[in-house]
């Protein structure tokens, strides 16, 4: 009886990883596995895994080897090992070789099968390794079951074809495909009628949806398909990523316009220098990106940007540094995150010397990290005594809220509870943060 085995889920990466978690979660229930409640105690370990940059492999790769000895030592028999995702589909010969106790490796097309080739490792005593070409998705996600809570994912297109010169994504999960809007619309029907009071639209690149089936804007139509069809319903509906090449002023204009719509817009600039942006094979201009980025403030003043910057690319100088910096000074960024350029095999820009010393990157990084949270501060000002809606919802144990520009908030009221939508002032208080007092109204 696969009942008898228990299972452990572990996940590396972005958003697209924590939503395909939650369905293997949901293929191993139906399958017959049970939760394990202490890794160390599961009988299958599973890895989600990531690949975007060296930093997240070797981390990832510290995280199964230290559990996969301590599910020994609790165990006394070695726990099935798996691992799936973009690791997996950029490094398997060499995960095979580094790792020669996996007992299941898949890539990121064969989610769907992972609960059969588990059982088939348990009683044949097998390695199995699988890697499908991509596909049209399956649509799996439609109609599972997710997890209780507040917070919830709806991918709506799977795989890329950006090709940054430094990303691996187009490499590892394939070309875009676009999810129907029947069946996004009717996912988020029963998305609704479980309870979630707030839903994120994934996509690597969101603005680009439906281009693959001949409809370049196809996201304009889908928001405003589910602003008409959901207005009036306790839900906040988000959506990241938007390539800054692609997001277009008609979807601000929507934003501006809805209920339901969170003004909160992830746009990675990834760097500020003309030059930079074109050896990443970006796809926008400085002076394009800045142009957006006012466009933004000035439809929806109170509107948050958040975005993702590389220092240290092969070749960045002084001044091209600077002219990021110039960028984060001029949008001053309510999010972002910063990281040090990593070479990733089989991208572009792999090809080009990396020529940045390694003390030269950390120091950029420290003041860019410095100048970006002089923006932040300035902009969380404009917040002080504002009366807005918050949602109510867990994170590392502990309630707090959440503006519908993606600002944290904190509470002082005991009382509330998880779910919950509340009228708050907020307060800046020291540190960087926002407390909200409850208000009635």
């Amino acid at each position: 009886m696969r009942g008898q085995l228990s299972f452990a889920l572990c996940t590396f990466g972005c958003q697209m990883n924590k939503s395909r978690s939650e369905h293997l979660r949901y293929l191993f229930l139906q399958d017959g596995f049970s939760q394990a409640e202490r890794e160390e105690e599961a009988d299958v370990l599973v890895f989600n895994t990531c690949a975007v940059r060296e930093h997240a492999v070797q981390r990832a790769l510290g995280v199964i080897a230290n559990l996969y000895r301590s599910a020994l030592k609790k165990r006394g028999v070695p726990p099935i090992l798996v691992l799936c995702g973009c690791m997996s589909e950029l490094l398997r010969e060499e995960l095979l070789k580094k790792l020669p106790y996996i007992n299941v490796l898949v890539g990121t097309q064969d989610f769907e099968v992972l609960p059969r080739l588990v059982w088939e490792a348990y009683t044949d005593n097998k390695r199995c390794v699988l890697f499908s070409p991509p596909s049209p998705p399956p649509f799996l996600e439609q109609g599972y079951k997710r997890e209780g809570g507040t917070s919830t994912y709806l991918p709506i297109t799977f795989g890329c074809d950006n090709f940054c010169s430094y990303c691996v994504v187009p490499y590892t999960t394939g070309p875009q495909r676009s999810k129907p809007k029947e069946l996004i619309l009717e996912e988020l029907e029963a998305i609704v009628k479980e309870g979630f009071r707030e839903v994120t639209l994934l996509g690597q690149n969101v603005n680009s949806y439906g281009k693959d089936f001949g409809c370049p804007q196809a996201f304009e139509d889908l928001l405003m398909s589910i602003e008409q069809s959901f207005r009036g319903t306790p839900l906040w509906v988000r959506f990241i990523t938007s390539h800054p090449r692609d997001m277009r002023k008609e979807v601000v204009e929507i934003v501006q316009e809805s209920t339901l719509l969170c003004p909160y817009f992830h746009l990675p600039l990834q760097a500020g220098s003309d030059r930079i942006l074109s050896l990443m094979n970006r796809g926008y201009t400085k002076s394009q990106y800045l142009d957006l980025a006012s466009f933004i403030r000035e439809r929806i003043p109170k509107a948050a940007i958040g975005t993702d910057i590389i220092v240290g690319f092969p070749t960045e100088s002084d001044r091209d540094f600077e002219e990021t910096l110039e960028v984060v000074q001029k949008v001053e960024f309510e999010i972002a995150y910063t990281y040090v350029y990593s070479l990733r095999p089989r991208t572009k820009a792999a090809e080009l010397e990396d020529n940045v010393p390694e003390r030269t990157k950390k120091e950029r990084l420290e003041v860019l990290s410095k100048i970006l949270k002089e923006g932040y501060l300035k902009r969380l000002r404009c917040h002080e005594g504002r009366r807005t809606e918050v949602l109510v919802f867990q994170e590392n144990g502990k309630l707090v809220g959440k503006t519908k520009e993606n600002l944290r908030v904190l509470f002082e009221d005991s009382k509330v509870k998880e779910g919950q939508f509340l009228q708050v002032e907020l307060e800046v208080i020291p540190g960087g943060r926002l407390l909200g007092h409850r208000v009635s109204g």
